[in-house]
């Protein structure tokens, strides 16, 4: 009676690392301080066209491309995977 038999069903699961696809570019976030922010707001300001008309998914678009390629001008990106 001293031993007895256990049975049990253990799945244990790893942590899945998504892969970024080629070409994906990272920003280089510990690029923004104060100094860095105030070029940034100023370059998506002059550089976006702000208006609000038209077709909303357009603007958004726009607005969307004009504050990654902002983004990458002022805090450096760095292209992972890229074959260039």
């Amino acid at each position: 009676m001293q031993h007895r038999l256990l049975v049990t069903d253990v799945e244990i699961r790893g942590v899945v690392k998504r892969k970024r696809a080629i070409g994906v570019y990272k920003v280089k976030w510990w690029n923004l301080t104060t100094e860095n922010v105030t070029k940034l707001s100023k370059n998506i300001k002059t550089e976006g066209n702000w208006s609000l008309e038209g077709d909303v998914n357009k603007i958004w678009e726009e607005m969307v491309e004009c504050t990654q390629r902002s983004t990458r001008e002022v805090l450096k990106a760095s292209r992972w995977g890229s074959r260039e």
